[in-house]
Parts: structure tokens; C-alpha cells; sequence
């Protein structure tokens, strides 16, 4: 990796930063897919430029600083679009229409932007994460519909946000526990090896549970905690004002576009279940505590069958599994991967 000295003497001196760099053109082609008509001409020397081959999207597309800027002044030139073009391009996009499905896209590239600068503190850099921000756009113009009611943009957000968040925490994100968590997570470890050394096998998360004064949905929680590089009440910024603690409130938090998934996901969880017999649903329905039923132990779901706790577990291993290649089948698995 390149020192910050080096990375500042590589960027062009002040009376060039105007012109654009035939490398960093070439670069773009792989970061962005603008039609020719969309993408709006670079004038020289009062003329207007030739237009440029069509980009592709392309993830891990190699980014610049220098680039960066040339990127934000093209795409805030693309004029946004009104409700009835945006619904007329969606409906022709799910027909097929590659053209129709690029100009939605393009058409709201600004708006990854400005979700990906509230992300910046998370160790990732802008344009990275811009990058990974415009695969969630164009997933959202993949499954849009716009007969649901919403704008575009509104769907959109939920991808977006999605696959930055998905980017932070595969790349490592710069959250940490705070102290009295860390304590717990080394009594677990030290629980997990005294039973297992005495078990002669790995302990499972009930008898972990049953040796601590920790619940197992909070043990499971714990172990799944990145152990990276800041505390969580560490201060963002110079001023101080913000914590790392209020990002991740804010990537919680809902938004109304959650709205419109929530609707999604209960349709396709109906969908899932409606594959079921009828005691293999009601089994999965109290186990996951579906419907608005308080989850059930498998031990109290077997007494309101009159099954044993083991019959019990075979029967919603057999299930899931069952849902499983059902969900796969039907492409649903997007729906829960967040």
C-alpha cells in the first residue's frame, strides 16, 4: 500500500485538476453503466467532447481521488426523473428492457452518495463504498414494482443501505464491544473449554447458558460480535458530538421504506409456509414464535403435541430444511438476508 506522501505527490497539481485523465476515464467504464445518451458531454475548447463508450458496473472497480470529482459533477447533471417516468421505465425494465433499467438507475445514482458519506466512519473509504452502494441500486431496479405504491428511490434505500452494510461488516467494521462485554465473551470461552474438556465434546449453547448467568439468545449475540479496532461510545469527528454508537442507532433505526418490506417479507414467509403440512407449520409457527405466538421450547412444544422434545426437533430440522430449498427455489432468501 502506498504511503500518504506518495498518494499526495501522485495527485495532479492544482491548474490540472479541470482536466480529466484518459486512465481515470478508462477506470470509470468499469465503475459506472451510462448509456452514450444519458451521459452528458464533456465540452473543450467550447466544443462539445466525443461521447464516451457505455460503462459497465463492475464491483471492486478501481476508484481515484482525482476521479471522484468528474464522478459527482456527471451524475448530478442526469436529471432526476418524475413519478410517471420512473413507474413507466421500472415496468418496462421488469420486461426486459435493458435501456429503460439503465436510465432508472443512472437517474438516481446521486442519491448512493448521499447514503454512502453517512457511512464514512465505519473504515471504509467514500468511494468503496459508493461502489458497493450502486450494486444495492441496481438490485432494487431489478425487483422493483411499481404498482406497490412507492417511488423508486423510497424501495431503493433499503438495497442501498443494505449492501454498504453487508460491505462493513465483510471488510471488517470498526466497531468494538464495550468493556463488560468483553468480560462476558471471555467467561463464555472459558465455560465453553472447562465443559468441553469435561463433556469430552463441544458444549451446545443450552448447557453454556445453563453455567452462566447469561441468556442464550445474548450468548449467540455475543459470539457473532465483531472484535475490531473502537469502542462504540468513541467519538466521531473533531467536535466530538456524535459516537459510533448513534451510526449503528441510525442503521437500526427504521425508515419507511421498511414498511414496504416488512409487507414483502410477510408474503413470501407466507408463501414458504403455505408448503407445509399442518403440524409441521404450527411446530415452526410456536418454535419462531410466528403470527404474534410467544417462541416455544421445544420441550413445551412437544407437551401441546404430545410428542417428545427429540421427535420435536426432528420434525423442525426436517421443516427448515424443507423451507430451505423451497426459499432457494423461489429466489426468497434475499428477504431474510438482513
Amino acid at each position: 500500500m502506498a504511503k500518504e506522501s506518495d498518494h499526495k505527490e501522485a495527485k495532479p497539481k492544482a491548474s490540472q485538476q479541470g482536466k480529466e485523465k484518459p486512465n481515470e476515464k478508462e477506470a470509470f467504464k468499469e465503475i459506472l453503466s451510462l448509456d452514450k445518451e444519458l451521459l452528458p458531454a464533456k465540452k473543450e475548447s467550447g466544443k462539445l467532447a466525443k461521447k464516451e463508450k457505455s460503462f459497465s458496473y463492475e464491483k471492486n472497480a478501481p476508484y481515484t481521488e482525482s476521479n471522484i470529482q468528474w464522478y459527482l459533477e456527471e451524475i448530478n447533471k442526469i436529471p432526476l426523473l418524475s413519478r410517471e417516468e420512473e413507474d413507466e421505465l421500472a415496468r418496462r425494465a421488469a420486461k426486459g428492457d435493458k435501456e429503460a433499467k439503465n436510465k432508472l438507475i443512472v437517474s438516481n445514482l446521486r442519491f448512493v452518495v448521499q447514503i454512502a458519506k453517512k457511512y464514512q466512519q465505519f473504515g471504509i473509504p467514500l468511494l468503496d463504498l459508493i461502489n458497493e452502494g450502486n450494486m444495492g441500486l441496481i438490485k432494487a431496479a431489478e425487483r422493483f414494482n411499481p404498482d406497490k405504491g412507492y417511488h423508486f428511490i423510497s424501495y431503493a434505500v433499503w438495497w442501498i443501505r443494505q449492501a454498504i452494510i453487508l460491505a462493513i461488516n465483510q471488510k471488517g467494521s470498526m466497531i468494538r464491544i464495550p468493556v463488560n462485554r468483553t468480560i462476558d465473551l471471555n467467561k463464555i470461552e472459558k465455560v465453553q473449554k472447562e465443559l468441553q474438556h469435561k463433556l469430552g465434546r463441544e458444549p451446545t449453547l443450552p448447557e453454556i447458558a445453563e453455567n452462566l448467568d447469561i441468556s442464550e439468545k445474548e450468548i449467540k449475540w455475543l459470539q457473532q460480535l465483531p472484535m475490531d479496532t473502537v469502542s462504540l461510545d468513541a467519538p466521531l469527528g473533531k467536535d466530538g458530538n456524535n459516537t459510533h454508537m448513534q451510526i449503528v442507532e441510525d442503521i437500526k433505526s427504521p425508515s419507511p421504506e421498511n414498511e414496504y418490506f416488512k409487507e414483502e417479507l410477510k408474503q413470501a414467509l407466507e408463501e414458504i409456509l403455505n408448503e407445509l403440512t399442518e403440524n409441521e407449520r404450527k411446530i415452526i409457527e410456536l418454535r419462531y414464535g410466528l403470527n404474534g405466538q410467544k417462541p416455544l421450547s421445544l420441550t413445551a412444544a412437544g407437551e401441546m403435541f404430545g410428542l417428545s422434545k427429540e421427535r420435536v426437533r426432528q420434525i423442525e430440522k426436517k421443516t427448515l430444511l424443507k423451507l430451505q430449498r423451497y426459499g432457494e427455489k423461489k429466489k426468497l432468501k434475499e428477504f431474510l438476508s438482513e
